[in-house]
């Protein structure tokens, strides 16, 4: 299972790559784990609450970022800039 995950992967991210597509690895690969188990032990077995944790993962830290880089360019920019010059 393993194997056939690793492959596919490769495969798909290869393709994608000679075709010019944006892909995540993360996404390609959990995909594909999910594709392979549901394949051998069907979709019963797939633990879909941490798949949903993944998922959640996926938007939440991209949102997380942004957040805490503005916070962090406002900080910057309050600690840095001289207020009195105004030869911009």
């Amino acid at each position: 299972m393993m194997l056939g995950s690793s492959i596919s992967s490769f495969l798909f991210i290869m393709a994608s790559s000679i075709f010019g597509m944006p892909i995540s690895g993360t996404h390609t690969v959990v995909g594909s784990l999910i594709g392979s188990g549901i394949a051998t032990v069907g979709s019963a077995d797939i633990n879909w609450g941490k798949l949903g944790i993944i998922v959640v993962s996926w938007v939440v830290a991209p949102l997380l970022a942004c957040l805490l880089c503005g916070l962090f360019f406002l900080a910057v920019c309050v600690l840095t800039l001289d207020r009195s010059r105004n030869d911009f």
